[in-house]
């Protein structure tokens, strides 16, 4: 999968990578796909000069210049469109180190709930756009163990900060109903992808003929809706691993999977690597009794789920 930016980036030996480039909005509406990402990390992002409209999970948002911008990666993303002067300031931590943090329960559920926090503009002790050009130079120019720390504990500082009295509020419009076509499709597959779903009564409840909504939404969104429901699934099922105890074939079926080969296919295909494998990267905390840990326990197991293909 390749990047979301035109870049320049950087990987130390404990996971983070910062990258510094241009927003490399999604294909054409006539080309055959685009590059949706996902990721185990934690990013933070911000950018100069100009705004950037991204879609998160199905969900529009436009990223303003100079303000921060925090999510997890495993919830499906891409830009959508971008100021051509618009330049991204890229910073990822592995979800695991940032668990062991043991961060504001609020600011953690946000995460794995995947919202994207948008922050107020940062003037003391610096603006965060010039807080992460100062974690870039030092991760850059003079990397080591003692420099990878301070990078470290100023970002646990910084969304430290954030938490404070919850001031950085979600920024995801909820999945209401929109007058567009595929914000329609959008918002009953989100309702209905952990269950029973096929793709004519998706396109019924949205008001679309079956082959129309197909059309639409492969030429808008450079992916069949067959395929866009797996990432969904396959993006849920990670937040189950890592921040539940449930079992894989627990979470398997709450996440709206019938078949296990199937299920540890696309899993692979998505996350690379097995969910059992997935789930080893948060062992480190996942015996400590987080409230995130709670987050979802409370889902309900699906019935079977079928569309045009079983998936």
């Amino acid at each position: 999968m390749s990047p979301p930016y035109t870049n320049r980036a950087t990987a130390t030996p404990i996971g983070l990578t910062v990258t510094v480039g241009h927003p490399k909005p999604s294909a054409p509406p006539r080309r055959a796909s685009v590059e949706v990402h996902q990721h185990t990390e934690v990013e933070l992002i911000i950018y100069e000069h100009g705004s950037t409209t991204m879609l998160f999970g199905g969900r529009k948002l436009k990223l303003p210049p100079r303000r921060l911008t925090v999510f997890w990666g495993a919830m499906p993303h891409h830009a959508l469109s971008a100021d051509p002067q618009a330049m991204a300031h890229v910073l990822r931590i592995p979800m695991p180190l940032v668990l062991q943090w043991n961060l504001p329960t609020w600011l953690i559920q946000q995460l794995v709930d995947f919202q994207v926090l948008l922050d107020d503009p940062a003037k003391c002790p610096c603006s965060d756009l010039d807080l992460m050009k100062h974690w870039f130079r030092l991760i850059g120019s003079s990397p080591s163990v003692e420099t990878e720390r301070i990078v470290m504990l100023e970002v646990e500082a910084r969304l430290r900060r954030m938490a404070l009295d919850h001031r950085a509020a979600p920024a995801l419009a909820p999945r209401t109903s929109g007058a567009g076509r595929l914000e329609r499709l959008v918002e009953v597959i989100a309702k209905r992808c952990l269950g029973r779903l096929h793709i004519p009564e998706v396109a019924r409840e949205a008001g679309l003929t079956r082959a129309y909504a197909m059309r639409l939404f492969r030429r808008e969104m450079g992916m069949t809706m067959l395929e866009y429901i797996t990432r969904q699934r396959v993006s849920h099922a990670q937040r189950l691993l890592a921040t539940t105890d449930r079992g894989i074939l627990d979470v398997m079926e709450a996440c709206g999977f019938t078949s296990t080969t199937r299920f540890y296919k696309v899993f692979c295909d998505l996350a690379g690597c097995k969910p059992g494998e997935y789930r080893k990267k948060f062992q480190p905390v996942s015996a400590s009794p987080r409230g995130s840990r709670r987050s979802g326990r409370n889902l309900r197991h699906p019935a079977p789920v079928t569309s045009d293909k079983r998936t």
